[in-house]
């Protein structure tokens, strides 16, 4: 807020002292034109360009600002490289969420690497129509089962919500919380689930189900709800030893929608022990951080759907923007 709170205090200084100057020019006029507000669809058209430029390898076709910071999968990388050196077009599957408060939008569907098909979903940043922020979460391990059931926009995620099924920013922003507070606790019982509630991960249902899509592969975790009768959460899923950093920079409160990035780190237990002298199996035995971009959908007060994708990197990584967990 701080960051912006100087872009606004800017604009003013600048608008001041073009109004005490000719404005007979062309560039005087671009200038001021630039700080107007940018709606969903200018967002939206920002993204595509982003897009665009990328699978054309050419940085000059997007309004990068100066000062712009690019990360794919938490590493900072130049628009030249990653997914911008590989990426060969899009997919048909895609839809955006915009923050049109903080000047945020996310994209996210299926790209083309070498034309093959990859998981995509990146967040950027606009200041005064120009992006200062790409950042991005890469899925190169897909599967037919996954991809397969990436043809259609999940559930909701494109739905306008109506004025009285909105709730308020603040209450948009704690669900997240509430969500990896329950992780913490194995207690899910004060996550608001929808009774039509589902979870996606890379293109799989492991929670919930949606009419006409595949199960996970074997041995991946699946259930046929996301509430469970007692409201505990299996104790397995304590080999998730913390999810940090944990951030959540976009919110669409017009579409119920929050965007952020949520670390996954695996400490790497043989067994998970817990305070009743009980021990549980853990399914991540090496140490590893998923990054996670993570979407959640509310309705009317309900979580509706979480749609996420996410990779296996280090332990530790971090998420290319927040300081190291262990500093």
């Amino acid at each position: 807020m701080k960051k912006l709170s100087m872009v606004f205090l800017t604009a003013i200084c600048t608008f001041a002292f073009f109004a005490c100057q000719p404005v007979d020019t062309e560039s005087n006029t671009a200038e001021i034109e630039t700080m107007q507000p940018c709606d969903r669809a200018c967002l939206e058209g920002i993204a595509d360009q982003y897009l665009a430029a990328m699978v054309a390898h050419d940085a000059s076709q997007a309004p990068f600002a100066k000062d712009f910071i690019l990360t794919e999968n938490t590493v900072k990388l130049p628009p030249t490289e990653g997914l911008w050196f590989t990426a060969s077009g899009l997919g048909d599957f895609q839809f955006y969420a915009c923050d049109t408060q903080e000047g945020q939008v996310a994209w996210t569907g299926i790209a083309k690497e070498h034309d093959n098909p990859v998981l995509l979903s990146v967040r950027l940043k606009v200041v005064n129509r120009r992006i200062t922020e790409a950042e991005s979460i890469v899925v190169r391990d897909t599967n037919e089962i996954s991809l397969g059931n990436l043809k259609n926009v999940p559930p909701g995620f494109n739905e306008v919500l109506e004025p009285s099924e909105r709730i308020t920013r603040e209450e948009m922003l704690r669900i997240p919380d509430i969500y990896f507070a329950a992780l913490d606790t194995l207690d899910a019982s004060t996550i608001p689930w929808d009774d039509d509630a589902y979870r996606m991960e890379n293109g799989m249902v492991t929670c919930g189900k949606i009419p006409d899509m595949g199960p996970p592969p074997p041995g991946l975790p699946s259930a046929a709800s996301c509430s469970s009768p007692d409201g505990k959460i299996p104790p397995s899923l304590k080999t998730i030893y913390s999810v940090l950093p944990r951030r959540t920079p976009l919110v669409d409160v017009e579409k119920g929608i929050t965007w952020g990035l949520y670390c996954f780190n695996h400490r790497g237990f043989d067994v998970i022990s817990m305070p009743d002298g009980s021990t549980h199996p853990s399914f991540a035995k090496t140490p590893s951080s998923m990054p996670f971009a993570d979407m959640f959908k509310t309705k009317n007060g309900k979580l509706r759907g979480i749609f996420a994708y996410g990779v296996m990197l280090p332990y530790g990584i971090g998420d290319g923007w927040s300081p190291s967990i262990f500093e």
